[in-house]
């Protein structure tokens, strides 16, 4: 019973002061069944079995790794066990990171200081649709694309639709669906087709790994972009987020396959995924990112990195959005 207790707390991974890769292998299984229970899984082969344990067991390593980065840089984040701990690094890539990297001129724009005295500002619910998940597809730029569009639909057009991911990742030919994409590209692809649609009426298909043909249909496009642009540095980016409303940004996103809360003060800089910042906290130090993993994954979908250290190489690519009805 005090392993079956002890195996669920590790589960939850509310604090991970344990070296979880250093349980005995009962342990180790008991946690393992504990984790398959949970998150309903249930394996084709023996042979899926034995390869789906060892990735388990590998990311308790991970995990052990990467709490102790976070301790020795006096961060809070915690790492632990969550649904996809039996994927191997190399698939999670391969499935969840889709942002293409470009050399293309940026259109950087001057953003006025902001002069208010509020310390944190977050759009959640706000300027914001819920949570998505992109599932088995490298589709995070098609997401983030869709999400800052919606936003910024709310913030200046004060209308709110729930727009098409599957539309981008399908019609946009200038991207590579569920390979990868770029932000941009999917603005200028609703730019010269005249619109995007609503998800209820192009529902995303797409979690399984597989681009479907594009089947846009114009006569119910509801919004369209007439420009965008790139705002640089922290500061910058505070005060639009303050001031205005969400971003959409890059970041480096190799370690958060094991995130489950907390501040995040240990990260590459290998621009690999696209999400939409959402919030800042200047006094408290964190900025708020809504992530496309789904609400079981973060901080129910969020995730929270240092302010003013470029954590996770946040200020790398960012952006907002003109747009207009259709």
């Amino acid at each position: 019973m005090i392993y079956k207790v002890l195996g669920l707390t590790l589960l939850a991974s509310s604090a991970v002061a344990t070296q979880l890769s250093s349980a005995s292998p009962e342990l180790l299984k008991m946690m393992f069944d504990a984790f398959k229970k949970q998150h309903g899984r249930i394996y084709s082969t023996m042979d899926e079995e034995v390869s789906r344990f060892q990735n388990f067991v590998n990311n308790l390593k991970l995990i052990d790794e990467r709490n102790a980065k976070e301790r020795e840089a006096g961060g809070s984040a915690v790492h632990g066990v969550n649904l996809y701990a039996d994927w191997s690094h190399e698939e999670f890539a391969a499935k969840f990171f889709g942002y293409t990297k470009s050399s293309e001129v940026r259109n950087v724009v001057d953003v006025p200081a902001y002069t208010g005295s509020q310390s944190l500002v977050d759009w959640t619910g706000i300027y914001t649709t819920p949570v998505r998940d992109q599932g088995a597809c490298g589709s995070c730029w098609a997401h983030a694309a869709a999400e800052q569009i919606e936003s910024d639909a709310m913030r200046t057009l004060k209308v709110t639709y729930s727009l098409s991911p599957e539309q981008l990742v399908a019609c946009d030919r200038t991207s590579l669906g569920c390979n990868g994409g770029l932000q941009e590209r999917a603005y200028n692809y609703v730019k010269r087709a005249g619109g995007i649609q609503e998800e209820s009426t192009y529902p995303y298909e797409s979690g399984d790994g597989t681009t479907d043909a594009c089947a846009a249909d114009k006569s119910k496009f509801v919004l369209t972009v007439t420009s965008f642009a790139h705002v640089e540095g922290e500061a910058n980016m505070a005060s639009y987020v303050k001031s205005s409303g969400p971003l959409s940004i890059a970041v480096d996103a190799s370690t958060w396959s094991t995130y489950t809360g907390g501040i995040v003060t240990s990260c590459g800089n290998e621009i690999n995924h696209a999400v939409q910042l959402v919030g800042v906290d200047t006094a408290a130090g964190y900025w708020k990112i809504r992530n496309s993993w789904s609400t079981e994954w973060g901080e129910a979908g969020f995730i929270r990195l240092a302010y003013g250290q470029d954590m996770c190489g946040v200020s790398y690519d960012v952006t907002y959005t003109t747009v207009a009805k259709v």
